[in-house]
């Protein structure tokens, strides 16, 4: 229930109203300046789309546009997340989705029914494995991935973004052999690539098209709204991320507010300094997200101790 008024809050906010709008009979919540928590019945847009003030039961408003029924849903301020990967939400969206799988067994079943229902894709890229989640408790391998498809490259990110696992067919495309050596800040664990190592694979993977890079964004903002985030902090970003982002903002499609950290000492020479707000406050590039070692679940952590 909550997911929907805050999907329906969204929504309304993201849009340009015709006139003012009342949406009536709600459950509304939202901390105060005193930081205490406010109740109110009522929500006065006005016709550029932002909030003019929330109502109580007992303020006489007259609304010259439209009254929208709430029916008695809570609706809540649009929710912030601090720290997430804009784009890559929307990629995993509209790839092999392996989340949630419990075993190596329904993982290659996941990427099974995906290969069969797909015999148009040339790469099968994909997202979410967690081995930590399997009953085995090890990583997936070459060898298994092999035993499901075989014909055509599959390369699989794991759920921390961290590490990716490779098909043979991969590996070929990328040249890489038992010989090749993982550069300093990675590792290779037979056909897993861990942080700096995924590069060897990564580099053959065929760069997404502009459009499908404007696909991805939309299909993460639609993903945000759904869940009442109306902005967040878009980490690692890259040239690319920047570029789509930048379109989505020229074209008035910019409907979450990006706070943009791009990846690496390269973005500098892209975007050499904070920019100002954008496209009104869609979009700005906050500064620069730089990390020195990986994640537990991946294995490339640098703890203090064994």
């Amino acid at each position: 229930m909550i997911r929907t008024a805050l999907a329906l809050a969204a929504l309304l906010l993201a849009s340009v109203a015709n006139a003012d709008t009342l949406i009536s009979n709600i459950n509304g919540l939202q901390v105060g300046p005193d930081g205490k928590l406010q109740h109110f019945t009522g929500l006065l847009i006005g016709d550029d789309g932002k909030i003019i003030r929330p109502l109580g039961p007992l303020d006489d408003v007259g609304v010259k546009g439209r009254i929208v029924d709430g029916g008695g849903r809570t609706v809540l301020p649009g929710l912030i997340d601090a720290h997430g990967h804009v784009t890559d939400l929307g990629f995993a969206a509209l790839r092999l989705d392996v989340t949630g799988t419990t075993s190596i067994a329904d993982f290659q079943q996941r990427l099974r029914d995906y290969a069969a229902a797909h015999p148009e894709a040339k790469w099968i890229l994909g997202f979410g494995w967690n081995q930590e989640s399997w009953t085995e408790k090890r990583f997936p391998t070459t060898a298994d991935l092999d035993a499901v498809v075989s014909d055509r490259p599959v390369v699989l990110e794991r759920v921390d973004g961290h590490a990716v696992v490779a098909n043979s067919a991969a590996l070929k495309a990328a040249g890489v052999t038992a010989a090749t050596r993982a550069p300093a800040g990675g590792e290779i664990h037979d056909g897993v690539f861990v942080d700096a190592a995924r590069g060897l694979v990564e580099k053959s993977i065929p760069q997404p098209t502009l459009e499908q890079q404007d696909q991805a964004l939309a299909k993460s903002q639609e993903i945000l709204l759904g869940y009442g985030v109306t902005g967040i902090g878009a980490m690692s970003t890259s040239i690319a991320d920047w570029q789509t982002f930048r379109r989505a903002g020229e074209a008035g499609r910019l409907q979450v507010r990006l706070m943009s950290y791009l990846t690496g000492t390269e973005a500098m020479q892209a975007v050499p300094h904070p920019t100002d707000w954008l496209y009104g406050d869609r979009l700005r590039a906050s500064g620069i997200k730089l990390f020195a070692d990986g994640a537990l679940g991946s294995r490339g952590a640098w703890p203090k101790q064994p």
